[in-house]
């Protein structure tokens, strides 16, 4: 069955985009798509469906778990603190001028145990 993919409701939107604010995303640089009847959240058992959630600038992607009780934006927030997006296009202080952060490559002089 093909899933029903469409803009994210304007509910799951606003928790989105009001978490990036709040940590200096520009949320206008995210896509949220919501696929209902996907094989693969059939698969995986979700009853809600999937949130796409796709970063323009950098083509990053993450899916999440929709529905009642799924805590998706609990786990997009831990992605967040994770590292993932962090190339995506920032703000400054007031909210203006998008600004690129450059995340710097691990020093050599650091070793993996």
């Amino acid at each position: 069955m093909a899933a029903a993919t469409h803009a994210a409701r304007p509910a799951t939107s606003s928790a989105l985009e009001a978490a990036l604010r709040a940590r200096g995303f520009a949320a206008e640089d995210f896509r949220l798509e919501e696929e209902h009847d996907s094989e693969l959240a059939e698969e995986l058992g979700v009853a809600g469906g999937i949130l796409k959630v796709r970063c323009r600038s950098t083509g990053e992607e993450r899916l999440y778990a929709t529905g009642t009780g799924s805590g998706w934006l609990g786990a997009f927030l831990m992605d967040l603190a994770r590292g993932h997006f962090a190339r995506a296009v920032r703000v400054d202080a007031r909210g203006r001028l998008p600004i690129t952060v450059r995340v710097p490559a691990p020093s050599p002089s650091v070793h993996a145990w």
